[in-house]
């Protein structure tokens, strides 16, 4: 994967939108992932985009995880979640890699159409009992999952941090958390199975610093502008995305 062979104005768009998805996860704590491969799904392969955008989301959610005195508390509430969600990504990913791109396209559109519009529609699901091993186990499992085959983190995710109604500075701790879990299991099994290697490294260290800079001034301007505008603005953004996405695989 070398992403220098790209023409230049490709090359210039995959650092904007890696800023852009900096900037969002700095001022949600979720969302680089999900803007990166909605927005790079029509010039790079989508298991290219996954492989290159583990590591800025590694990094940005270790950040996030050192941030606040919430550590100990959150791991003690949603260990056993935390624990098989990051265990299933496994067979997820192993499923990623034989799947055709165009399938794994499909359900990422999917799952960002249905937790964007759930948003904006102001549903919230929460989880009878979360605080029960079994079942945390259970929806821990389903979302390693779909982790694993899409790298998208939000569903069934977002009613567990729902259910939970952490402050808001809370949650961004817990998916720092998480997302260290996420991307440190996806790194080690897309390097066993031969997804990624040491070249991949480079081009992710590159695209680092687009999303560090981005997320930096996401964090700044969390308390400046409308959290709630901002994330209404994104999920809109999402669903036209997703409806983009399903229309090429369709025509």
């Amino acid at each position: 994967m070398v992403i220098f062979d790209l023409p230049f104005l490709v090359f210039i768009y995959l650092l904007i939108v890696y800023f852009l998805g900096g900037i969002t996860q700095g001022l949600l704590g979720v969302g680089l992932i999900t803007v990166v491969i909605s927005l790079l799904s029509f010039v790079l392969d989508v298991k290219q985009t996954i492989a290159l955008v583990l590591v800025p989301t590694l990094v940005t959610g270790f950040y996030q995880m050192i941030q606040g005195e919430n550590f100990k508390n959150i791991l003690s509430e949603v260990k056993y979640f935390l624990i098989f969600s990051s265990l299933i990504i496994i067979p997820g990913v192993f499923l990623l890699k034989i799947l055709d791109s165009s399938i794994i396209l499909f359900f990422i559109a999917l799952i960002l159409f249905l937790n964007s519009s759930l948003t904006l529609l102001n549903k919230i699901i929460l989880i009878p009992h979360y605080q029960n091993p079994g079942v945390q186990a259970t929806l821990g499992t389903i979302n390693g999952f779909i982790i694993g085959v899409t790298s998208i983190y939000t569903m069934p995710f977002v009613f567990l941090l729902q259910s939970l109604q952490y402050p808001k500075e809370k949650a961004v701790q817990f998916m720092g958390l998480a997302f260290v879990f996420y991307s440190a299991v996806q790194i080690i099994t897309f390097f066993s199975i031969g997804l990624i290697n040491v070249s991949t490294l480079v081009p992710s260290l590159v695209v680092t610093l687009p999303v560090m800079i981005g997320f930096l001034i996401g964090k700044k301007i969390r308390g400046i502008i409308s959290e709630n505008i901002f994330r209404k603005l994104f999920h809109c953004m999402l669903i036209l995305m997703s409806l983009i996405i399903l229309a090429n695989l369709v025509l």
